[in-house]
């Protein structure tokens, strides 16, 4: 129980640091894309985006939106550890959460994933390399909670049936 403490406290300054970010990400993209002409290099993951075009703040758009989908997967773990501290682990909640998680990852790595290779095809800068790339490792957290998902559904049904038995 005390790991389990430990990860809710760390989610839960993740969570406060993230949530407070929000309005000043919204407000500094919102300026970015509607009103300015030419910014000064933005790094996102790794990634120069100059916002001097339209399909540029698109992109940074997107990317902006990706990053507010991660927000809120961090919430939905934030509600599933505090329902492992209640001791109802193969809740339906538990269940569901973990199914959005697994979507909403998968959907955000494929947003940040395709936006990061349109700004380095815009750049001339398509390079192959063979390392941990953020939006493959997001994309395969998110396959994995969708099995989890899966898994805990086949638990609570044995749990289930095994009540009924005894």
């Amino acid at each position: 129980m005390k790991k389990l403490n430990l990860l809710k406290g760390i989610i839960d300054f993740v969570w406060l640091l993230t949530i407070t970010s929000i309005p000043f990400i919204i407000l500094f993209i919102g300026y970015i894309v509607f009103f300015s002409e030419e910014f000064f290099p933005i790094k996102v993951n790794g990634t120069e985006i100059t916002a001097n075009t339209i399909s540029t703040k698109i992109l940074l758009f997107s990317l902006t939106i990706a990053y507010i989908l991660l927000v809120y997967c961090i919430y939905l773990f934030r509600k599933i550890l505090r329902l492992f501290q209640q001791r109802k682990i193969f809740d339906l909640l538990v269940i569901g959460n973990f199914n959005k998680m697994g979507y909403l990852l998968l959907f955000a790595s494929i947003i940040g994933g395709v936006s990061n290779f349109i700004v380095q095809f815009m750049k001339n800068k398509i390079t192959l390399e063979i390392s941990l790339n953020p939006y493959v490792l997001m994309f395969c957290m998110g396959l994995f909670l969708l099995v989890l998902s899966e898994v805990f559904k086949i638990a609570k049904s044995q749990k289930e049936e095994n009540e009924l038995t005894v």
